[in-house]
């Protein structure tokens, strides 16, 4: 499978290689104090927290709006994410 397309607000983490449907679930999967212990969530941790994949791929937050679509699971099966790249992580925010 080829790596899903990032248009508008969708992401790549660059600390686990998850996919994100846009701001709000990629900020919400990093826990954490900023140079201290921050870390992403574990797929196992992001599921049972309300997050799903959708058909596209991407991890997304369940809808909270009356008329939004719904973040219907796309994969059963858990995906490795990609390596982690190294150019320094985090960092500590004054």
């Amino acid at each position: 499978m080829s790596a899903p397309k990032l248009t508008g607000n969708r992401c790549q983490c660059d600390a686990c290689g998850e996919y994100f449907n846009g701001i709000q679930p990629f900020d919400s999967h990093r826990v954490g104090r900023y140079g201290i212990d921050r870390r992403c969530l574990t797929v196992a941790e992001m599921e049972a927290g309300g997050f799903t994949r959708n058909a596209a791929g991407f991890w997304c937050t369940r809808a909270t709006k009356p008329n939004a679509r719904p973040c219907a699971p796309a994969f059963p099966e858990h995906r490795a994410p990609l390596p982690m790249p190294t150019h320094g992580g985090d960092h500590a925010r004054a």
